[in-house]
């Protein structure tokens, strides 16, 4: 016959679990748990199942909420009127384990209650491509991400349960394994794109007068605003999102291809985007030539051939430093 079980504060309890318990209620729990083999063995289980809930879920349990909780769904019954608040939690392991610690793994998230400790910050990875360089990435989800020059991505080693999520400094073109479980969302130094769709690209290195994101399949959401394949949005330091009307992503992409394509584009970024992609300090001498745009197509062609052209386009000339450039305004312009 089993005896009547004893009873035990479960809120002390979850406090012995969290590590948290005062060293009267410390001993408590062990000399409740010491007067019963099998109240040893359900208190393992517990243990184990506190643990692994700890970690699936990167927070601390508010442990006397969570008692009360549990107690209510699972059906436990309060103790003796001259113990109130402790509940009567004894006798074989089925009903500790099957009561306890099955509704705690099966119901965790939703009495989990986090509390201002943050999390530990996960292992991260940091993929780089350097200037005059582009380099593909797999992630373990199977994502291919490709990092235009002079662009780093961090992303952790291993993604947290129900979220991925990673860093772009830089330009990239991801190719996202989409699962809508988990969302992919790329946090960059204008904000986050949350991945809708499968593949899209973001411009958006830190020194850029702006963030532009082109969709070429499905769909990413930019704050508020949802950019479908086909187009491109524009997103300032501010925060102000905007569709680009007559944009076309396959120009936005062209560099995954191998080639730099200008529709229009002001002398300033222009320079800035050769200077990444021939690994040159490239600057406009002349703040009068900063806006002027630049409209062209490069591959393949030598760096002194893409200068000439672009500067007698804009009514300018290039000069050598080393590998520094400058650009001003060419004598019979001025």
């Amino acid at each position: 016959m089993t005896p009547h079980p004893s009873p035990i504060d479960l809120a002390v309890l979850g406090r012995y679990l969290h590590g948290t318990a005062a060293p009267e209620d410390h001993a408590a729990v062990e000399a409740w748990v010491g007067a019963d083999l099998e109240r040893r063995a359900a208190l393992a289980a517990l243990r184990e199942a506190w643990a692994t809930d700890g970690r699936r879920l990167t927070a601390p349990y508010g442990v006397d909420a969570a008692w009360a909780r549990l107690a209510a769904r699972v059906g436990l019954t309060s103790g003796a009127p001259s113990a109130p608040g402790r509940w009567a939690v004894g006798g074989s392991r089925g009903a500790i384990a099957a009561a306890i610690v099955v509704a705690l793994v099966g119901g965790g998230a939703a009495w989990w209650i986090a509390r201002a400790r943050p999390a530990p910050p996960p292992t991260m990875r940091e993929y780089a491509t350097p200037r005059g360089r582009r380099a593909v990435f797999r992630l373990l989800d199977g994502t291919e991400i490709m990092l235009n020059a002079d662009s780093r991505l961090r992303a952790p080693v291993t993604f947290a349960p129900g979220q991925r999520d990673v860093y772009l400094d830089g330009e990239g073109f991801f190719r996202v394994v989409h699962d809508a479980g988990r969302p992919f969302v790329v946090h960059t130094p204008y904000g986050a794109v949350r991945d809708i769709g499968t593949r899209f690209g973001i411009h958006a290195y830190s020194d850029a007068a702006r963030e532009r994101v082109a969709v070429i399949e499905g769909a990413v959401a930019v704050a508020e605003t949802t950019v479908h394949a086909g187009q491109v949005a524009t997103r300032s330091p501010t925060g102000t999102v905007r569709l680009v009307s007559r944009a076309k992503v396959e120009n936005e992409l062209a560099w995954t291809r191998g080639r730099l394509v200008f529709e229009s584009v002001p002398l300033s970024e222009v320079a800035q985007q050769l200077g990444r992609w021939y690994d040159l300090d490239i600057r406009v001498g002349d703040p009068t030539l900063a806006d002027r745009p630049v409209t062209g197509s490069y591959g393949d062609e030598p760096v002194a051939q893409v200068l000439t052209l672009i500067t007698a386009a804009v009514g300018a000339r290039y000069q050598w430093h080393g590998r520094s450039v400058t650009i001003a305004i060419a004598p019979a312009a001025r």
